[in-house]
C-alpha cells in the first residue's frame, strides 16, 4: 500500500511516518508542500527553518537522503501539484497538515484522505469537540474517517474508539494526550483498510457541527474536569 503522510513540516510527520511504515507492506512518503500565495524559494526557507529548529532533524535528514520526502513547489490546489500527486500513484494519504481538501486533491489518493478527528463520530463535529463532549457529559475519544470537502463530513468512518483521558490534569493536558495518539490511530486505519474484513461506519447526519467554545464555557467545563474523573471508560 503506497501511502503519503501530508504536513507543512517535515518533523510534524514523523511520527505518522514511523507508524505508517510498521504496516505489512507499506511504501510512505512524506509529502511538503507550498502554503498559498508562498513562493517556492519562501517555501523552502520555511521548510528548511522547521527542519533545523524542531526535534527530530536528523532522522528528518535521513528521510531526505532515503528519497522519501516529496517537496512539492506549489500549494495543494495547483495543477503542477496535482499532476505531481497523480504521478505518485498513491493508495492512502494522512492528514497532518492545517489544510482543508478539495476534491481535486482528494481524488490523487486512489482509497482517500485519512484524517484523526478528536471526537467521536457522526455525534461530535467541527472545534472544541473534546470540551463539548465533556460538557455534555459524553465520552470523549477518537474517529479516523476518510474527508470529503466538507467539514467532519466523510461518509466512511474506519474506526471511532472511546479515549480515557481521567488522568489528564487539564482540558490542554487532555487534548494533547488526544492530538498525540493520531499515529497510532492512523496505523491501525490503514491495517483495516489493508483487510479484506473492512467494512465502514457511516458517517451519517444524526450528530452536528460544534464550534470553538467560549473561554466561560471552557472555565466551566475545566473546573467539572478537575473535580471528577472523565469520560472515555471502556
Amino acid at each position: 500500500m503506497r501511502i503519503g503522510v501530508l504536513a507543512n513540516s517535515l518533523p510534524a510527520a514523523l511520527s505518522a511516518y514511523d507508524e505508517a511504515r510498521a504496516v505489512s507492506g507499506s511504501q510512505v512518503r512524506v509529502l511538503l508542500f507550498a502554503a498559498s500565495g508562498e513562493s517556492h524559494l519562501s517555501s523552502l526557507a520555511r521548510h528548511l527553518a522547521r527542519l533545523f529548529l524542531k526535534p527530530g532533524r536528523w532522522k528528518s535528514l535521513r528521510l531526505i537522503a532515503a528519497h522519501r520526502v516529496c517537496l512539492l513547489r506549489e500549494p495543494l490546489s495547483h495543477p503542477e501539484t496535482l499532476r505531481r500527486l497523480r504521478e505518485l500513484n498513491l493508495d492512502i494519504g494522512l492528514h497532518k497538515s492545517g489544510n482543508i481538501y478539495r476534491e481535486p486533491t482528494i481524488n490523487c489518493f486512489r482509497v482517500g484522505i485519512l484524517n484523526a478527528h478528536i471526537g467521536l463520530l457522526p455525534r461530535y463535529r467541527g472545534r472544541s469537540v473534546m470540551e463539548w463532549a465533556l460538557l455534555h457529559g459524553d465520552p470523549v475519544g477518537i474517529s479516523v474517517f476518510f474527508i470529503d470537502s466538507g467539514i467532519d463530513t466523510g461518509a466512511r468512518i474506519v474506526l471511532s474508539e472511546k479515549v480515557d483521558v481521567s488522568h489528564c490534569k487539564s482540558l490542554a493536558e487532555a487534548k494533547g494526550y488526544l492530538f498525540n495518539l493520531d499515529a497510532t490511530f492512523y496505523r491501525r486505519a490503514v491495517e483495516l483498510c489493508h483487510t479484506e474484513k473492512m467494512n465502514h461506519q457511516i458517517n451519517d447526519d444524526s450528530g452536528r457541527r460544534f464550534y470553538v467554545m467560549s473561554q466561560l464555557f471552557q472555565r466551566a467545563v475545566e473546573q467539572c474536569f478537575n473535580r471528577q474523573p472523565t469520560g472515555g471508560n471502556n
